[in-house]
């Protein structure tokens, strides 16, 4: 039984259980705070996962959709540039005779009038299947140097060719011959 007056140790107890009681107290309060953190935090992490997953999925059929227009508009325009000779003959005039594919820089190049022995012109033609008609910086070149006349012709003669490497392959063996009797 209490008495009416508590010792100075009394007190110190009394004051001890109750710091330890409020501290338990604390302990237990945080643990349910943070079970409550650790819940809500699942359930952010699940409803971005479902938000995540469903904007993959949408993205995935954007892009999907995007890859099968580009290989359509690809396969057209490689169809196209081989139907063009037919195009040509009606649009410029050109006997499908007197073009030549060459694909790059630019797709064909036009000898008007080459197949009737009648040569007139000689056309770069550039088909554009898409739905711009710009040029790409090596083809715009091309154009430009067209456009002021800096085209030559150049008639290589390969015997000339032949002769001056043959001089060539001579004298680097005269070389290695020398080379040889040299360290011998």
């Amino acid at each position: 039984m209490r008495g009416a007056t508590e010792t100075p140790r009394d007190t110190e107890r009394s004051r001890h259980k109750s710091r330890r009681r409020s501290q338990k107290t604390l302990r237990q309060v945080e643990k349910t705070r943070r079970g409550e953190a650790e819940s809500r935090a699942g359930d952010i992490e699940e409803r971005y996962k479902t938000e995540l997953e469903r904007w993959r999925l949408e993205k995935e059929a954007e892009i999907r959709e995007d890859a099968i227009r580009r290989s359509i508009s690809t396969l057209l325009g490689r169809i196209g540039e081989q139907l063009a000779p037919l195009l040509m003959t009606q649009t410029l005039g050109v006997d499908p005779r007197d073009l030549r594919f060459l694909g790059t820089p630019v797709d064909y190049i036009a000898f008007k009038g080459l197949s009737q022995d009648n040569p007139q012109e000689i056309l770069f033609i550039e088909v554009n299947s898409g739905k711009t008609t710009r040029l790409t910086e090596k083809q715009q070149a091309i154009k430009r140097l067209v456009e002021e006349k800096r085209v030559k012709w150049v008639t290589l003669h390969i015997a000339d060719i032949a002769d001056q490497l043959h001089r060539l392959v001579d004298r680097e063996i005269q070389s290695q011959q020398t080379w040889y009797v040299d360290t011998y």
